[in-house]
C-alpha cells in the first residue's frame, strides 16, 4: 500500500506545501480585514469576528485539501509519465538523477523574460485600457513577496502541475485508452494549456474586486498575466520534472513581487 501510494513522497510534498500555506498567513489576515472593511453588501468590521481564528481554520482546511491533491497527483504520476525525480530519489534513497544546471538556468532566464513581458503588457497595454491609476493597485511589500515565493513556487505547483495537470493527462489517456508510453504529446500540451487557463480564471474574482468591475479586457488581462508563465512551468514539469517547475515559479515570484516591485513602486 505504502509503495503503491508512495506515502513517504506524499508526506514530504505535503510538508513542503504546508510551509507555503503558512508563509501567506499574514497576507490572508490582511486580505480578510480589507474585505470586511471595504465590503459594500454587509456591515461587518474586523473587530466583530476573530480574524486569526478564521484564518487558522481556513489554513487547516487548505492543508487537508493539499494533502488530498498531492495524494492523487503522486498516484497518477506513475500512469502519465510525469514525475518528481529529485525529491522521489531523496525520499526513497535511490541514486539521485543528474541535476541539469543548464535547464535550471534556462528555466530561470525564460521566466525572467516572461516576467518582463508581463510587466510591459500590464503597463502599456492593459492598464491604459482599464483606466486605473497606479496608486489604486495593491502593492506587495518586499517581505510579503519573499513569503509568497514559497506559496507560489511550492504550494501552487503541487496544486496546479502535480494535481490538475497530471489529472488532465490521466483523464485524456483514460478516455482514449492510452498507456503511459503511448500517450501522445498533444495530451500534455492540452493539459499545460488548460492548467494555465484554470489558474488565470482562479484569479478573476480577486481581480474584479480590486478593479471594481468585470469586462472583457479585465478577463483577457487576468488570463494573460496569470497564465502566460504557467505554460512554461507546465512544459518544465513535463520535460524535466516538478522540481524544475518549482524553481522557475519561485524565481517568477521573486522577480515580480520583490525585484521589480521594488524598482517600479
Amino acid at each position: 500500500m505504502s509503495k503503491e501510494w508512495k506515502i513517504k513522497l506524499v508526506s514530504l510534498l505535503t510538508l513542503l506545501g504546508t510551509i507555503g500555506i503558512i508563509a501567506i498567513i499574514p497576507d490572508r489576515i490582511t486580505a480578510l480585514k480589507n474585505t470586511l472593511t471595504n465590503n459594500k453588501y454587509y456591515q461587518i468590521s474586523p473587530e466583530d469576528i476573530n480574524v486569526p481564528l478564521v484564518v487558522a481554520i481556513d489554513t487547516l482546511i487548505s492543508i487537508i485539501f493539499l494533502f488530498i491533491q498531492v495524494l492523487i497527483g503522486v498516484r497518477l504520476q506513475r500512469r502519465t509519465g510525469l514525475r518528481s525525480p529529485i525529491l522521489e530519489s531523496l525520499v526513497y534513497k535511490k541514486r539521485i538523477p543528474k541535476i541539469s544546471k543548464k535547464w535550471m538556468i534556462i528555466g530561470v532566464l525564460v521566466t525572467l523574460v516572461g516576467t518582463i513581458l508581463i510587466i510591459i503588457l500590464d503597463s502599456f497595454v492593459f492598464t491604459p485600457l482599464i483606466d486605473i491609476h497606479k496608486d489604486e493597485i495593491p502593492v506587495t511589500k518586499w517581505w510579503q513577496g519573499l513569503l509568497a515565493m514559497f506559496y507560489g513556487g511550492i504550494t501552487e505547483e503541487l496544486m496546479l502541475r502535480l494535481f490538475i495537470m497530471t489529472l488532465i493527462v490521466w483523464l485524456l489517456a483514460r478516455i482514449t485508452k492510452k498507456e503511459k508510453e503511448g500517450i501522445p504529446n498533444s495530451f500534455y500540451y492540452i493539459a499545460i494549456f488548460l492548467t494555465a487557463l484554470l489558474f488565470g480564471l482562479g484569479h478573476l474574482p480577486s481581480n474584479v474586486q480590486i478593479l471594481g468591475e468585470f469586462s472583457l479586457i479585465i478577463l483577457i488581462r487576468t488570463l494573460v498575466l496569470n497564465g502566460l508563465l504557467g505554460l512554461w512551468f507546465g512544459y518544465l514539469y513535463w520535460k524535466k520534472g516538478l522540481e524544475y517547475a518549482m524553481i522557475a515559479h519561485m524565481s517568477a515570484d521573486f522577480f515580480i513581487h520583490v525585484l521589480f516591485m521594488s524598482i517600479f513602486y
